[in-house]
């Protein structure tokens, strides 16, 4: 699944298998947009979460850096890129998805045919220009080697995502991509492309809306492209596409067998088209994860220990990183499509809770579509800074004792001096349930008697940090209702309100700004500690995150 501009979202599997029209009925617009609420459990409890900074378990890495990116040649666009940096803006990195042609016709058509003795003719010099604009405006890159160009296939076939049918010759296009990578070094210079993470297609399990051919054709083409990449680049990390969430579906209408694991297989042992030995080099591997509202986050880890799983059975892949290569909240509870996830305090609660599974799991990364709404953030997206305040630091032991089935737990780090925790609150359905009152102990050896060390604390919940409600107001106010089948609390205001929402939220832009800042408890609050550690008692409400750091008396 992809993304057509910057700010919308391009329909996935919910447009594939139309879970979105089964489920609207003949509903009213008001009436679908709201459906009813999901029950949460109502047991409420008291848990002691305890947090050892003695011991260290790894880095706070930005797993959140990544943008998908699969409109390449509006990175000449300068209010493409400002409406992409309204949307996401706490991206570093972009990866570049169709730079090879093939999607849009008219676009990227750097294949300009066959010379007489089969070599392809090129023209890189607008693939260049793309890329040094990227890197201009302060992105690091991430090279995505498709589609196969129209004029390449025979016949190509024109689907969902452009052309997906395999080339009719492999070595052409081992050729191809071969040049496109010499013109980036020649461009750019070894050292720099030799940092490029370089991929083989997008979901090539989803058929045939991006790969039209066979599960055996993809695996030759994947090994023409990355005997191609190492022609060049010995050095270069290469993987496949990411392919389909390799977890259960429990909505799905029918079962849908998907091969995306068998490339493992293929890599490990498979006959290699290309070099005629066995298997293929294989550095990374990674799927698109798209939860909705509703859905437990155990799915998550379904979905990565199916990957590790089948990685761990080859001793070469044991250590290959995974990565999710398409992820945002893609369904409201009632399945209607969110194309720039959601806006409520839900988001903030899910977020904070999957990031401490993206941690405990060691998943590299986390591909970003939407996190904001014309520059104005959501409160996912304010968990997002929560994060890049404690990245770079050294994430420290948790341990969590409660009774109730809330997902309420934490993250926590040591950066220089400072320690800071990530207490949140998440439950999967919407309704706010009971808070769960924490007693969270943090034990530092430093924190000796009589010691005065700071306190900073700021919070995002309903009340805080969120603008969907003042915003559903406006538009009310203003006449407006949610268009046939839109999410709930949907992030693009075209596909919530149409046109006529953009004035709306335009207006109220600045008031939308400020309800979106976290309400900050306390800056730099004189607290005592004693013993080694330091106790405080937290009412933490369903669907919340709370940033606490803790610096040490100056020295």
């Amino acid at each position: 699944m992809n993304r057509a501009k910057p700010a919308v979202k391009r329909l996935g599997w919910a447009v594939l298998a139309a879970v979105a029209v089964v489920i609207q009925g003949g509903c009213t617009p008001a009436e679908s947009l709201r459906g009813p609420a999901v029950e949460p459990a109502r047991d409420s409890g008291q848990r002691t979460i305890t947090v050892t900074a003695a011991e260290t378990l790894g880095p706070c890495y930005r797993f959140w850096s990544v943008g998908n990116f699969n409109k390449p040649q509006s990175l000449l666009d300068p209010q493409a890129m400002r409406d992409y940096r309204e949307a996401a803006p706490l991206v570093t990195e972009l990866n570049l998805v169709y730079l090879l042609g093939g999607r849009y016709p008219g676009a990227n058509e750097w294949f300009l045919g066959l010379d007489a003795d089969g070599t392809p003719r090129t023209d890189f010099a607008g693939m260049i220009a793309q890329l040094r604009a990227a890197l201009a405006a302060g992105y690091q890159v991430r090279i995505v080697l498709d589609n196969v160009p129209y004029g390449m296939s025979d016949p190509p076939q024109e689907h969902y995502y452009g052309n997906t049918a395999p080339p009719a010759d492999e070595r052409v296009w081992g050729l191809y991509v071969e040049a496109a990578v010499r013109a980036m070094v020649e461009a750019f210079g070894r050292e720099t492309v030799a940092r490029w993470p370089f991929r083989v297609g997008t979901e090539p399990d989803l058929k045939p809306a991006h790969w039209a051919g066979t599960e055996e054709q993809y695996f030759a083409h994947y090994d023409h492209t990355v005997a191609a990449v190492r022609r060049v680049l010995p050095e270069a990390v290469v993987g496949p596409g990411n392919i389909m969430n390799p977890g259960r579906r429990p909505d799905a209408q029918r079962i849908v067998r998907r091969w995306g694991l068998n490339i493992i297989d293929h890599a490990a042992t498979g006959a290699n088209a290309c070099t005629g030995g066995a298997g293929a080099p294989m550095d990374v591997f990674s799927c698109s994860w798209y939860p909705r509202v509703g859905w437990s986050l155990d799915r998550f880890n379904e979905a990565m220990g199916a990957m590790r799983r089948r990685l761990d059975q080859y001793e070469p892949f044991r250590r290959v990183p995974i990565e999710v290569g398409e992820f945002s909240v893609l369904g409201d509870e009632r399945g209607r499509h969110l194309y720039a996830g959601d806006t409520t305090e839900w988001s903030a609660g899910f977020y904070a809770a999957l990031a401490d599974r993206v941690y405990a799991l060691d998943i590299r990364k986390l591909y970003e579509w939407d996190h904001a709404t014309y520059g104005v953030m959501h409160p996912k997206g304010r968990v997002i800074e929560m994060l890049q305040e404690m990245a770079g630091g050294e994430r420290l032991a948790i341990a969590v004792e409660g009774a109730s089935d809330a997902q309420c737990g934490a993250l926590a780090c040591r950066r220089g001096d400072d320690l800071y925790v990530l207490v949140y609150h998440h439950r999967p359905g919407r309704a706010a349930g009971p808070a769960e009152t924490v007693r969270l102990e943090v034990r530092d050896t430093r924190m000796t008697d009589g010691a005065l060390w700071r306190l900073s604390r700021r919070l995002v919940d309903r009340g805080h940090g969120v603008w969907a409600y003042a915003f559903e107001a406006d538009a009310t106010a203003a006449g407006l209702t949610p268009l046939r089948g839109a999410g709930l609390y949907e992030g693009a205001v075209l596909r919530l309100y149409g046109e006529a929402g953009v004035p709306v939220f335009r207006a109220n832009a600045a008031k939308y700004h400020a309800l979106s800042q976290p309400l900050v408890e306390a800056d730099n609050q004189p607290v005592p500690v004693a013993d080694g550690r330091w106790t405080v008692t937290l009412e933490m409400p369903c669907h919340s995150a709370r940033l606490l750091r803790l610096s040490p008396p100056a020295r």
